[in-house]
């Protein structure tokens, strides 16, 4: 592989042995302004392959790698477990997103917390520059739910994103629950006496 990083902008994260003629290091690189995860594979000179084989993920997608990485934890844990693993408490971004798994859950709704990362601008060369990755996944209702209760800029951005999906990926179902909305469904929640019972303020 002949792709050039900038030294300045290279850090590399973490250096492992696969055997004896092979280690794999996972760098932060950057080329043209745009940075990128770069896993690689080295064969020292003096073995058979003295090859080098690389895979670059663009930064913009570190979300969907995140939440791949916790999928094969999952299914690649110890076998020997007898007990099913406990699993992470989830880390809200706001405590909006909590609010409103609470409520999904006193409905009985189930949801997954950003499942999925889309990628929605690419630069001239086609790599990925801007993704969006909705708050949560209702998947008995195939449906993704994006909280917008921030100010007027960062939801104007929102929109922007949302409408990029909506181009780019026709087949997937997305609603937007603006503050208004959010209002109103936080105010019908804590009318049931729902927030008492759970413990919450």
């Amino acid at each position: 592989m002949t792709t050039k990083y900038s030294e300045e902008e290279s850090d590399e994260v973490s250096r492992f042995s696969v055997s004896t003629h092979a280690e794999i290091t996972i760098q932060i690189a950057g080329r043209e302004g745009h940075q990128f995860i770069v896993i690689k594979e080295q064969h020292p000179s003096g073995t058979i392959s003295p090859t080098e084989q690389a895979i670059e993920i663009p930064a913009a997608l570190l979300p969907e790698l995140k939440r791949a990485v916790a999928v094969l934890e999952e299914n690649f844990g110890d076998e020997d477990e007898p007990e099913p693993r406990n699993q992470p408490p989830i880390s809200f971004a706001h405590e909006s997103e909590e609010e409103f798994a609470h409520i999904l859950d006193f409905y009985n709704i189930t949801w997954q917390y950003e499942p999925r990362t889309f990628a929605v601008e690419w630069d001239d060369e086609g790599n990925v520059a801007g993704s969006f990755t909705p708050d949560f996944y209702l998947p008995d209702h195939d449906l993704y739910i994006e909280l917008t209760t921030a100010k007027q800029p960062l939801v104007t951005k929102k929109n922007r994103k949302v409408r990029r999906l909506r181009e780019i990926y026709p087949e997937v179902n997305i609603k937007v629950l603006y503050a208004a909305d959010y209002r109103k469904l936080i105010e019908k929640f804590a009318g049931s006496g729902s927030f008492q019972e759970d413990g919450a303020a």
